[in-house]
């Protein structure tokens, strides 16, 4: 599977727009627990204040779908524009709470991970 991140043109100047695009690029069919899809995550070049929460699906008792072959998954997020941010996400083999914007604390959780996209 890809995982990419991409900026989406929008006519407001003070919002940042990103949508994060899983595909499966498979022949096969693949069964997506889309809680294990993390992303996309703004971090400041210059952060001041909190840093912005991580963009995940609310926690369900079922939150998988099928994704066939050459089929997308994905998600856009609008950010205020603040400065220089780069962006991140990544898909993750299991469940944890130990999240960090560009990637978890144990990094060997790791399944797919982008190319951060950075965005002035």
């Amino acid at each position: 599977m890809k995982l990419t991140l991409e900026q989406v043109p929008t006519d407001d100047g003070d919002k940042v727009v990103v949508r994060l695009v899983l595909l499966n690029d498979t022949y096969d069919t693949v069964m997506l627990d889309r809680s294990l899809l993390i992303g996309p995550n703004p971090v400041a070049a210059h952060p001041t204040g909190l840093p912005l929460p991580i963009s995940l699906e609310p926690p369900l008792s079922d939150n998988t779908v099928v994704l066939n072959p050459w089929c997308l998954y994905g998600r856009q997020r609008t950010f205020d524009a603040a400065g220089e941010m780069t962006f991140h996400a990544y898909l993750l083999r299991e469940h944890t709470d130990q999240l960090r914007p560009d990637g978890p604390v144990d990094a060997a959780l790791v399944d797919i991970v982008t190319v951060p996209l950075t965005i002035r």
